[in-house]
């Protein structure tokens, strides 16, 4: 089990930032042995169980933006939220973990006289990754983002990102593209890895999750490439995390 001070860790669930409102955080992972006894065994017989992770986060009950106590009303029932956890706060390079999980505890804790807690916990519903912050950005013009060395990826495993649009400024017909690419230096000869699907002003606060065959070959650099079209003065405050799984 991870406890991660909540001080300037950042915390996302979809495309909600709700870093402010964190106290603390554990991720916890879980593999519990399953009985396979069978009658009339001499001895108790296990195997390996599935493996299971939690996100258990303290935070501050708030109904005013960002409206903590709110989201997580909605998340009871909902499923498969994405939530990220960054130890190193939101920036560009930082790493964390993330992982598409299901509500399952809301509970607010409080004396006469005390703050109100939320304290909440999400459990795993997929497997959860390693997750570098490639950009963390407001984005009004095309830019390619910082270049990370993150080593190679095998074609055996599966790539994935997670884009989170988080709001939208200015005004005007704006679109937003969004890809993830690698290459071996330079960038000179860079490859499309995953592409997300086109945003604009109509599409307002929002996420999305995209997976894909691990590359063959050496490459081992991955940047964020943004490019805005239109016309007008939107600007995009976006973050994409990027990861793998071992498969």
């Amino acid at each position: 089990m991870a406890r991660i001070s909540a001080k300037s860790a950042g915390l996302l669930v979809d495309e909600f930032d709700f870093s402010g409102v964190s106290n603390s955080m554990d991720l916890s992972f879980t593999e519990a042995p399953v009985d396979v006894t069978a009658f009339a065994d001499t001895d108790m017989t296990y195997i390996q169980g599935k493996p299971n992770f939690s996100f258990d986060v303290s935070g501050l009950w708030s109904t005013a933006s960002p409206n903590y106590d709110g989201e997580m009303f909605t998340d009871l029932t909902a499923t498969n939220r994405r939530v990220g956890i960054y130890p190193g706060g939101l920036s560009d390079g930082v790493f964390g973990y993330e992982g598409a999980t299901n509500i399952s505890a809301s509970p607010r804790v409080s004396t006469v006289g005390d703050v109100i807690a939320c304290n909440v916990t999400w459990q795993g519903a997929s497997a959860p990754f390693r997750s570098t912050i490639l950009r963390y950005a407001t984005d009004s013009s095309s830019a390619n983002g910082t270049q990370y060395t993150l080593g190679t990826i095998a074609n055996t495993n599966t790539i994935i990102g997670v884009l989170r649009l988080l709001e939208i400024g200015g005004s005007g017909n704006n679109t937003l593209d969004v890809k993830i690419q690698s290459d071996t230096s330079g960038f000179s000869s860079a490859t499309d890895q995953l592409t997300f699907t086109q945003l604009n002003q109509g599409s307002g606060a929002t996420f999305e999750t995209k997976t894909a065959t691990g590359p063959a070959g050496s490459d081992n650099i991955w940047r964020v490439v943004v490019t805005i079209g239109g016309a007008g003065s939107r600007s995009f405050k976006l973050i994409v995390g990027f990861g793998y799984f071992v498969t």
